[in-house]
């Protein structure tokens, strides 16, 4: 029926992203396409896409958690797996032990018992350690970035260039000059 002038009616979409990365981040927030266009010049984008993101990490949306079982058991294997990275000597442990933990308190049990190589193979193949680390640092370094480059335009705006310069060379006046700034 191709031919129709009739608008064909669609069933709303709804675009859910589940988060549970290491930042803090709310247990909800929407986020929006245009976000990531560059040179808007704060004009309206012609196209827009929508996705309410949920944070997913053990202690967050603890309602959706509670109707979800299996959501929640996640949750708490992810943790667990973060928790003995920082212990155990290698990823491998981490996820052994991780797993036979989740398994010992009935967590996602049923699911271990019987996916445990493809859950492993499937995680040692995708995380990389050194590239995670590599990354969280990159990110630190670009807001630190953001926030420097926020500070010095207020400071030039307010013409302080002698707070600028001793902020260059002063970390602990440059903490200070943030702060009176609002930038954190």
């Amino acid at each position: 029926m191709i031919y129709h002038e009739k608008r064909v009616r669609l069933p709303k979409p709804k675009y859910i992203v589940f988060y549970n990365g290491t930042k803090n981040q709310p247990d909800s927030m929407e986020l929006r396409l245009s976000d990531c266009f560059e040179n808007t010049d704060n004009e309206a984008p012609c196209l827009e896409c929508t996705a309410t993101m949920l944070n997913i990490n053990y202690g967050h949306n603890q309602e959706l958690m509670k109707h979800c079982r299996r959501l929640e058991e996640y949750s708490i294997f992810v943790q667990c797996v973060r928790e003995y990275i920082q212990s155990e000597p290698s990823v491998e442990d981490a996820l052994e032990k991780a797993i036979d933990t989740c398994i010992n308190q009935d967590v996602l049990a049923d699911f271990f018992k019987k996916h445990r190589a493809e859950v492993t193979n499937m995680i040692l193949t995708t995380y990389d350690k050194d590239l995670y680390e590599k990354t969280l640092k990159e990110d630190a370094r670009e807001e630190i970035r953001a926030e420097l480059n926020q500070l010095t335009i207020c400071l030039l705006n307010t013409k302080r260039y002698n707070d600028l310069e001793r902020a260059a060379e002063d970390i602990e006046y440059q903490k200070k000059l943030l702060k009176e700034f609002g930038i954190e």
